[in-house]
């Protein structure tokens, strides 16, 4: 069984889009993906979490956001097990 991811958009501009990413239940941290150039930046981690293992979410979450990019489609919800 593996992980369970979700993104969800937070913002969206003309240049980028604000993703909140983690599981279904807990907000791990955020992060803006550069509608031009795929970049992606880390916004911010949560305060409120105490994981250990966020920067596992975030690698999970970064090859999902590119192919957003790469489709030019970036939608409001997205889950599934990494």
């Amino acid at each position: 069984m593996g992980l369970p991811m979700t993104v969800e958009k937070v913002e969206e501009a003309r240049d980028y889009v604000l993703y909140a990413f983690g599981s279904a239940d807990t907000t791990v941290g955020r992060v803006r993906l550069c509608k031009s150039t795929g970049d992606i930046e880390l916004a911010s981690f949560s305060e409120t979490t105490e994981r250990p293992d966020e920067r596992y979410y975030l690698a999970q979450a970064v090859p999902r956001l590119q192919s957003y990019q790469e489709r030019d489609t970036y939608p409001d919800l997205d889950r599934w097990e990494a």
